[in-house]
């Protein structure tokens, strides 16, 4: 039996706007349009404290993303450990 050749997929930081807004736009076609999550709870000030990465194949097409939240940030999400981190908002697209 042979195993389909699988492309390349690169994780990498997001760092520069057009990252970010690439992370935005997974998130809001997985979960806003595919699960109907409101759009005004999506998104939320933790983004602007949160480590995001993007998935993305070899010619540069999104496939998925998600976030990190550390430190104090994420001490709420974590039962109040700072040294926890907290990983959410993890979305891929189907097509991927």
């Amino acid at each position: 039996m042979s195993v389909p050749a699988v492309p390349a997929v690169t994780v990498r930081l997001a760092e520069d706007p057009a990252d970010r807004e690439a992370c935005f736009r997974v998130r809001k076609e997985v979960f806003v349009a595919e699960q109907n999550v409101p759009e005004e709870i999506e998104y939320d000030a933790l983004d602007a404290h949160a480590v995001h990465v993007l998935a993305v194949r070899e010619d540069g097409v999104p496939l998925g993303t998600g976030r990190l939240l550390f430190g104090e940030v994420a001490a709420k999400k974590t039962g109040g450990d700072p040294a926890a981190g907290s990983l959410g908002r993890l979305a891929v697209l189907r097509e991927a």
